[in-house]
């Protein structure tokens, strides 16, 4: 595997045996991509897989893994970017290792756009529950209730949810 991925004009920056496989080590081997034997003896590869591509944001490659249905879904959940169940000649290594690449790529850019949404909507809400607090104690406007938030926001040099927040707990404190 190692002779066939030099070839390709890779760097090999680390072999381990499934037995030293955990965070640290795989983070000191700072490799671009992981690339995983399925058919390496003693293993438990789903798990190992999830916690390589969950914790360290890597692209995971499983080369010579099981062709039934149920392993591909497996490790799909599990987080791998390319799964190939049949023989791999030296060619070839290259484009998989692209796509996976690529691949990962699209996925952790949708994800961060997903949390974002979420972070956004998160955000939007506390505000609009901060706003229906002043405007119920205080009897302001919606967009006076908003205008003064914003305002106190720039002056105090905090974000709007920030100011929402404790306007919340605030209320939450009288009550």
């Amino acid at each position: 595997m190692k002779a066939s991925l030099e070839l390709a004009g890779f760097d090999v920056v680390g072999l381990l045996a499934w037995e030293q496989v955990d965070e640290h080590a795989i983070s000191a081997a700072s490799a671009d991509v992981i690339i995983v034997d399925a058919d390496a003896p003693g293993r438990d590869t789903l798990e190992q897989i999830s916690l390589m591509s969950s914790t360290l944001e890597k692209p995971v490659v499983v080369l010579g893994a099981q062709k039934d249905q149920r392993s591909i879904q497996e490790a799909m959940r599990a987080g791998v970017s390319a799964y190939v169940a049949h023989t791999v000649q030296a060619d070839d290594l290259s484009g998989i290792i692209h796509v996976a690449a690529a691949r990962f790529a699209e996925h952790k850019k949708l994800r961060d756009e997903l949390k974002e949404a979420k972070n956004q909507l998160a955000e939007r809400k506390l505000v609009d529950r901060a706003k229906s607090i002043l405007m119920a104690d205080h009897g302001y406007s919606e967009p006076d209730a908003y205008k003064r938030m914003r305002n106190m926001a720039m002056n105090k040099g905090k974000r709007l949810s920030e100011i929402a927040e404790a306007i919340i707990m605030a209320k939450e404190l009288g009550s």
